[in-house]
């Protein structure tokens, strides 16, 4: 997979997860496409997601910026925040306004998702798109 920089702030961006264009390919006359082809991308450093349909350029990415940062927890929904930074994405946490905590933790494709953190006896829930 190349190696991409923020087109907002040119930090590199970290990959987080494929999908495929799906209805959009098929309201593009591509056909209802069931292969992978678009890769999604994080920046951390000005908190904003994006996406590479196949080969194109890198594009907002509004599913990204739901998955990670948005608060998991039942009932909340509210935007989350970086609260640990890290040049190690694994070691990043993010928190919302009510508490909820979450960190970002590898997945086995190779890619980024948010995890919730044990907070008590609660766990805030994780997402992985």
């Amino acid at each position: 997979m190349s190696t991409f920089t923020c087109p907002d702030c040119d930090d590199p961006v970290h990959f987080t997860f494929m999908d495929t264009a799906g209805l959009g390919g098929w309201k593009r006359g591509d056909g209802f496409n069931t292969i992978p082809d678009t890769s999604h991308f994080i920046c951390f450093a000005c908190t904003k997601c994006w996406k590479q349909r196949q080969d194109g350029p890198l594009t907002p990415d509004m599913i990204g910026d739901i998955t990670f940062f948005t608060c998991k927890h039942n009932d909340c929904g509210a935007a989350l925040t970086i609260t640990r930074e890290s040049a190690v994405p694994a070691e990043i946490e993010l928190t919302c306004g009510n508490g909820h905590a979450f960190r970002i933790q590898p997945t086995d494709e190779g890619g980024l998702m948010l995890e919730g953190v044990r907070l008590g006896s609660d766990i805030s829930g994780s997402s992985q798109h």
